[in-house]
């Protein structure tokens, strides 16, 4: 499969759920508007999850940051601290892996 924007949008559409989206594109804008850096944070995800009804762990990973598995609350920055990617590269659940590659890609083809 040849990477194009029109490939990319095709998977998105196919792979996210409307709401997903719509979260995904909410997040995105007011991390624009509101954040220093103009990259969601983990405190406007969780904000935006509640009210569009997503999960906030495939929300978050979308932008980098990924909650490691556990009781205890664990979260890793993969976008501010790309280092840490390896971190995390073994943890991520199927939803994480999915937006997390999505977000990769997504940025490539941009």
């Amino acid at each position: 499969m040849e990477l194009t924007e029109e490939a990319v949008l095709g998977h998105y559409v196919a792979t996210f759920d409307e709401r997903t989206r719509s979260a995904h594109t909410v997040a995105l804008s007011a991390a624009i508007a509101t954040v220093k850096d103009r990259w969601p944070t983990l405190e406007l995800v969780r904000r935006v999850s509640h009210i569009y009804g997503v999960m906030v762990e495939e929300l978050a990973a979308f932008f980098g940051l990924i909650r490691q598995p556990g009781e205890r609350e664990v979260w890793v920055d993969v976008f501010r601290s790309p280092d840490n990617q390896s971190l995390v590269r073994d943890t991520m659940n199927a939803g994480q892996r999915r937006a997390y590659g999505t977000m990769l890609v997504m940025l490539e083809v941009a």
